[in-house]
């Protein structure tokens, strides 16, 4: 089947199967920073963006994703809020293993792209299916909490208002 999507800013034309995950066609693709972890999408260290939202791609059939917008981690790094993210995991004292980051960094992007800032408990239940190997919860709630507000600072918004 023929499946075209746009890949890291790029449009581009697959030829796979349709029930072929789309873990596997990024994978055969080298990108690397899209983990094998517990294949059943609870995990998140497959986590992209699809159309805008954090999906874990080991549980998505790449004919679901026709027409939509993908964005793997490496792209991901060269946005600005990227470096919010890592900011304010850098000051809560975060530090990621490599394995499991694209789901703790992109599941991030999700919360502290609302101008208005999430509770503790959205946060917690926003990551409460993650895989915590490298660092402890309480440490990544208080990244993305220093996340957003480094955000902020950038945009010059006070209180998450301009």
């Amino acid at each position: 089947m023929q499946i075209t999507l746009t890949l890291n800013g790029e449009e581009t034309t697959f030829y796979t199967s349709p029930d072929t995950s789309l873990l596997q066609v990024l994978r055969s693709m080298h990108l690397y920073k899209v983990k094998c972890g517990c294949m059943e999408g609870h995990c998140g260290n497959c986590m992209v963006l699809v159309d805008g939202k954090p999906t874990p791609s080991c549980v998505i059939p790449m004919a679901t994703v026709k027409n939509s917008s993908i964005v793997t981690l490496e792209h991901f790094m060269n946005y600005p809020e990227y470096n919010d993210i890592m900011t304010g995991f850098k000051m809560a004292g975060v530090n990621l293993c490599g394995y499991c980051d694209a789901g703790k960094i992109l599941t991030a992007y999700q919360l502290i792209i609302p101008s208005s800032r999430p509770s503790i408990p959205q946060i917690v239940d926003m990551i409460k299916d993650l895989d915590f190997c490298c660092t402890d919860i309480n440490s990544y709630i208080n990244g993305i909490i220093y996340a957003i507000a480094t955000k902020h600072r950038r945009e010059g918004k006070k209180n998450g208002r301009k």
